[in-house]
């Protein structure tokens, strides 16, 4: 099989400053939990309307929240690569997020998208053990990318 780099989709339609070397942490989450590089994920920084609108429509209630992911799990005919989902993050409750925890905006961002792409993989933290398992991983991943928090969010 050929080596092949992530198809990172970037939806913003709002034009947040964002970090630009997105892709390379996305291909840097997915060697470090050894799978290919032969994916597909979309990553969407949209406004709190918008996230309570989506999190109304799949949760039932308004609210807002930094990221939320959203599994697909296909293969795409023509390219042959895995479609692993959509993250989507929360632009403004991160940047209010970032400022409260004290971090650097663009790692809290970071943040948002190790943690959105660790769903994908099928992590979870709904019980102890599966939030140890994924924080453990969460923090190799900032730590192995050079990305420094002063607090995480709860």
């Amino acid at each position: 099989m050929k080596l092949t780099n992530p198809e990172v989709i970037i939806i913003n339609e709002d034009k947040f400053d964002i970090p630009e070397n997105i892709e390379y942490l996305i291909s840097s989450i997915l060697i470090s939990e050894n799978k290919t590089l032969n994916k597909v994920v979309t990553i969407s920084f949209i406004n709190e309307d918008e996230m309570q609108e989506l999190y109304k429509r799949y949760f039932g209630y308004a609210q807002s929240t930094d990221v939320l992911s959203f599994e697909a799990g296909e293969i795409d005919p023509e390219s042959g690569k895995e479609i692993m989902g959509d993250i989507v993050i929360c632009y403004p409750f991160v940047d209010h997020q970032s400022l409260k925890l004290g971090n650097e905006l663009f790692a809290e961002i970071k943040l948002m998208v190790v943690h959105g792409m660790l769903h994908l993989l099928g992590y979870d933290h709904m019980t102890e053990d599966q939030k140890s398992e994924m924080w453990q991983s969460q923090n190799e991943i900032l730590l192995a990318n050079g990305i420094k928090l002063n607090q995480l969010p709860e």
